[in-house]
């Protein structure tokens, strides 16, 4: 893999990044203003972020890595120095937002008792409102920043966002740095408007 090629895969990865950081705040943003908290807003910007997420964690952990995606994945891995235990590359997580059409499934034809989705200031009202016939569609500990939803079987899983987010923007970071350094490519960008 030479470096022209390895230019197209960082440009991914800065963009990705870049959708991460960006549908982040303006999750935030929606969750903290309480005319917006309980919209469906909030899980549009929510599963923005955690999607592009999943496409830095495809980058960088490919299910059946062989050939080039085997190499994709060493190199990218070295070059931005992203550990084995990085959030980044969570399959629980990146497995929810790409596979919740399955999570729904689960759900069709079944007495559940009800299905949760809310943002809910902390933990406390999650423990309240969560009984033991309650699915989780998705849930928002705002003061956590938790996210919460389930897995495939019906588990609980949690997703603290805050170092996901850290995370893609350091990928982020060090491939823009990467493409600076490194990239044989000669760019020209639009002038910026005043």
């Amino acid at each position: 893999m030479d470096d022209f090629e390895i230019t197209w895969y960082m440009q991914e990865l800065s963009m990705h990044s870049l959708g991460v950081e960006h549908e982040f705040m303006n999750m935030l943003q929606v969750a903290s203003n309480p005319e917006t908290r309980q919209q469906r807003l909030v899980w549009f910007h929510l599963t923005s972020c955690l999607a592009h997420a999943a496409m830095m964690s495809k980058y960088l952990s490919p299910v059946r890595p062989q050939g080039v995606s085997r190499e994709r994945k060493r190199t990218l891995r070295r070059l931005l120095e992203v550990a084995d235990d990085s959030e980044i590359l969570s399959r629980a997580a990146r497995d929810n937002i790409e596979h919740f059409d399955e999570r729904v499934d689960n759900w069709v034809g079944e007495d559940c008792g009800g299905i949760l989705e809310v943002v809910l200031p902390n933990r406390r009202g999650y423990e309240i409102l969560d009984g033991d016939n309650k699915r989780i569609k998705r849930v928002l500990l705002a003061e956590e920043l938790i996210f919460i939803t389930e897995n495939r079987d019906g588990s609980k899983l949690e997703i603290p966002l805050e170092p996901v987010v850290e995370e893609a923007k350091r990928i982020g970071s060090r491939a823009g740095d990467w493409i600076q350094d490194n990239s044989p490519y000669h760019f020209i960008y639009p002038a910026q408007q005043c």
